[in-house]
């Protein structure tokens, strides 16, 4: 298996292929909870490449980076060059305040070591005594089991292997690739030297909606469950038409209890009444009993408004905007809750979620063009009309600023009559803003991060 494992590793292409064959493919031969793989630059923070059953990377993790410090430190040890198990004890004091988060009961230390080119010694004469380079890579295996002399053995030959195909694909490139990418930007910024104080608008885009202008808020008239309701999403309604309706099970009880109540209140003070003109003590009675009557008739009165209240009506026509049905069906809501919205079709806005770190100024009567999921081709041309002064968490869970556009008529945006957009759809829009220099538009981001990081 060794053998194979190695002979695997020289036929993969590239270095990611090489990467997920170590951290994946290795298992076979030594079992493992976890393995990965990262690579050392000379003088950087070593960059955490691959991960075992782990499609997507993400190296800016809190794991991510508590590893990274973990095989700095191991790395920089005497031990660094060495297949070893990694004692917890030996690294700095923040790697081991968190090793019972990250790191597995055992671990052990693979480095991928380049190959050595120093010609052996003299039969009699002595090696040179110089310190080894540190590994460019290594492979990080941890488990829940202590690790046996025969496994360490085994990994320490495998690891050999691996660290002359990992050397083979990528050992060169590095510098070849730094070269390339010091020279481009040094060219871009020669050829685009006479084009940098062009002035262009700028610009920005932000994931945008279609909604109303003026939507009407529908939400629960009382506390209940909804039973039924009337109409499906987006549906055309009228003004007047049901929407949905309560469970009235409860209500109709509350009514008929209410107007019990009522009957027998007024009979007890029909009979106080009359029995007043023959026995005076019961005159005392009379007006704590009409007390009582008004007290049931307004408990009735009540008990018939909720129960009246039992189906919601749209108050206007307009699209009914919600989800779906049932997610509503069963639901207990409470008194103001939002169910749906009622919009106009004929009166739409563009309702845009700007992010912080792409905002410019935005001022009313910027032109936006809005360029639609269903319709990117042919974009609408609208006009800011407002924006948030405070910025929000959008749908996305991005800090955003909330801007509205009106569309312009298609006569006034050069475009042929037609139906509005749909209340809805969603797509992409480009503000417009005042114009500057091509410099400032390429290089605005670096600008604010270098004001931000130097504090003026």
């Amino acid at each position: 298996m060794l053998l194979e494992l190695q002979r695997q590793a020289w036929r993969m292409a590239t270095a990611a292929e090489l990467r997920y064959h170590i951290v994946n493919q290795t298992r076979r031969m030594i079992q493992y909870r976890q393995a990965a793989f990262l690579t050392l630059p000379g003088r950087g923070r070593p960059v955490l490449e691959a991960v075992s059953n782990i499609a997507v990377l993400e190296p800016n993790t809190p794991f991510g980076q508590w590893l990274a410090d973990a095989v700095r430190a191991v790395a920089a040890g005497p031990e660094g060059n060495s297949v070893h198990v990694v004692d917890p004890a030996a690294l700095p004091a923040a790697v081991r305040a968190e090793w019972g988060e990250w790191g597995p009961a055992q671990v052990l230390w693979c480095p991928l070591r380049k190959p050595e080119s120093t010609p052996e010694p003299l039969p009699g004469a002595r090696a040179p005594a110089t310190p080894a380079a540190p590994p460019p890579a290594g492979l990080w295996l941890g488990r829940d089991e202590p690790w046996t002399d025969g496994e360490i053995l085994l990994l320490g030959h495998l690891a050999e292997g691996y660290g002359h195909a990992w050397w083979a694909l990528a050992g060169k490139r590095p510098r070849r690739h730094g070269l390339r990418r010091a020279a481009l930007p040094l060219v871009l910024l020669l050829l685009a030297g006479g084009g940098l104080a062009i002035p262009v608008p700028m610009s920005t885009l932000a994931p945008a909606e279609i909604q109303t202008s003026d939507p009407v808020i529908v939400a629960a008239p009382l506390d209940g469950v909804i039973e039924r309701f009337h109409v499906q999403p987006n549906a055309v309604v009228t003004a007047g038409q049901p929407l949905f309706s309560f469970d009235a099970t409860v209500l109709r009880s509350r009514f008929e209890v209410a107007r019990k109540g009522l009957t027998q209140a007024e009979a007890e003070l029909l009979t106080a009444s009359q029995a007043a003109f023959a026995d005076p003590q019961t005159k005392a009675r009379v007006a704590q009993l009409r007390a009582q009557v008004e007290l049931r008739r307004a408990e009735l009165a009540l008990a018939r408004d909720l129960l009246e209240r039992v189906t919601v009506k749209a108050d206007r026509a307009g699209i009914a905007v919600f989800t779906d049905v049932n997610d509503w069906l069963g639901k207990p809501v409470a008194v103001g809750e939002r169910v749906l919205t009622i919009a106009d079709p004929q009166a739409p806005e563009i309702d845009i979620m700007v992010p912080v770190g792409d905002a410019l100024v935005l001022e009313s009567g910027s032109p936006v063009e809005l360029f639609l999921n269903v319709d990117p081709l042919h974009p609408l041309q609208a006009r800011l009309t407002r924006a948030s002064y405070e910025a929000g968490l959008s749908p996305a869970g991005v800090l955003s600023y909330r801007v509205k556009a009106t569309l312009e008529p298609a006569a006034q945006a050069g475009q042929e009559p037609g139906p509005p957009p749909r209340i809805g759809l969603r797509g992409t829009a480009k503000i417009l803003g005042d114009r500057v220099p091509l410099a400032l538009y390429l290089f605005r981001r670096p600008l604010a991060l270098l004001r931000q990081g130097l504090g003026v």
